[in-house]
């Protein structure tokens, strides 16, 4: 491949793919087009692209192009093996190595981002302007600025912005939301979760690739290391959770066991505060998997344990027994009796069963938040609801990530003021 611009060339990307991306946003805010997307009806086929097929993006093509009422017309990516790949996955789709000439195409309404996050911001705004509705991956952006940015254009043009956290489209996370709601656990003073990985993080690089495309997750000029590619979903849920953003950070991280010439932190750990006073630490291990990754969420009347398993609930012992916990499922761990949370049962959906009515829900259950994620997003394109990660959800997202890994950095308390999470 030589260094002349051809989509996103070599170059571009070992100079520093996010300080471009950054250049061309943050140069131009405030600026945009209003592009016209054709309008969506209920039944109608909605055009749609994915631009980045590497291990995520062909795992989310392979789940994409089962949907019903999506046509995927078009793949993108730099690099040959990766682009065939992708041809494979959607049939009869057009490859294409710049992202650019892609847009340009009438036909085209929507658009999965997959690509490094460096580019997120870059192609995100690229695509809004264009008049596509865009799915960016998570992290959001490599930059506060570069995330404020993107929820900004998305605004201003009226398309819709989703950000990839899968899990608020996981039924047993959000029938733990209902019941936090409900008030199961009282007030939520602290939440603890860990994402542990006992792996190196890199991958070998093929004879057509670069370790800089390959693993581009493990150099800061182009990533944002452990808390954006792994903290970033928990801190995600830990805000839903609690219904605010963090107001504060402070961390220690350090690279102590993986001397392979990456530069980013292979081990962190960082507490946040929220502005009610609620404490949040994280961690996250490539050295250990125990615990795996979790979120722990507690509160007065009890812990509630989240995960993309099974979710359980431990009653504090001077908490009166809710009237349900006779009847459920009971787990034992760490000699305390756990409750383990069916998102398949409630007195609604077993009225609705025993009536023979349809039940989204239960069919949900049955399957992955990756799917679940970009149905809701094409849903969103046909009936105008605002996604449950938007653009804004997203950005309150990355800024935490963003600030933790600023906090770590200088080992000083960092605050997070509210101004930063404006749009």
């Amino acid at each position: 491949m030589s260094d002349q611009k051809d989509g996103l060339s070599r170059r571009d990307f070992l100079k520093g793919s996010v300080a471009t991306a950054a250049a061309v946003g943050l140069g131009s805010v405030g600026v945009f087009t209003h592009a016209h997307a054709e309008m969506i009806g209920p039944n109608d086929t909605i055009n749609a692209a994915l631009i980045g097929v590497g291990a995520e993006g062909s795992m989310l093509l392979k789940k994409a192009v089962k949907i019903a009422g999506v046509n995927f017309v078009a793949v993108c990516d730099i690099q040959p093996k990766h682009l065939q790949q992708g041809m494979d996955i959607a049939k009869g789709a057009k490859g294409y190595a710049d992202y650019q000439e892609m847009l340009d195409r009438k036909d085209l309404q929507a658009v999965i981002i997959a690509a490094p996050i460096g580019l997120h911001e870059s192609m995100t705004v690229d695509s809004l302007r264009a008049g596509k509705h865009v799915l960016c991956e998570k992290m959001m952006a490599y930059s506060v600025d570069g995330a404020r940015h993107m929820a900004r254009v998305a605004r201003q043009t009226g398309r819709k912005l989703q950000i990839g956290h899968q899990r608020r489209y996981n039924p047993r996370y959000r029938h733990a939301y209902k019941m936090i709601q409900d008030g199961l656990l009282g007030e939520i003073t602290h939440v603890r979760s860990q994402w542990n990985r006992n792996a190196s993080w890199r991958r070998p690089v093929p004879q057509d690739s670069t370790e800089e495309l390959t693993n581009w997750r493990l150099y800061r000029k182009s990533s944002q290391g452990l808390m954006a590619e792994l903290g970033s979903h928990q801190i995600d849920v830990v805000n839903w959770m609690v219904g605010d953003v963090p107001s504060a950070v402070v961390g220690i991280g350090g690279l102590d066991f993986w001397k392979d010439g990456r530069d980013i932190f292979d081990n962190v750990q960082v507490v946040f505060e929220y502005p009610n006073g609620v404490k949040y630490t994280f961690q996250s291990l490539t050295t250990n998997q125990f615990d795996g990754a979790t979120e722990q969420v507690m509160g007065t009347k009890g812990t509630m344990i989240l995960s993309e398993g099974p979710c359980t609930f431990y009653r504090e012992p001077k908490t009166d027994e809710e009237i349900w916990e006779s009847m459920a499922t009971k787990q034992a761990a760490g000699g305390k009796s756990g409750i383990v949370l069916d998102a398949s049962k409630s007195p609604r959906l077993e009225k609705a069963a025993a009536e023979g009515s349809a039940i989204p829900e239960l069919e949900n259950l049955k399957k992955d938040a990756y799917t679940l994620e970009m149905e809701d997003f094409f849903q969103t394109l046909r009936d105008g609801h605002e996604p449950m990660c938007s653009g804004r959800v997203g950005m309150e997202t990355c800024i935490p990530a963003i600030k933790a890994n600023d906090a770590m950095e200088t080992r000083q308390w960092t605050d997070i003021p509210a101004s930063l999470y404006k749009i």
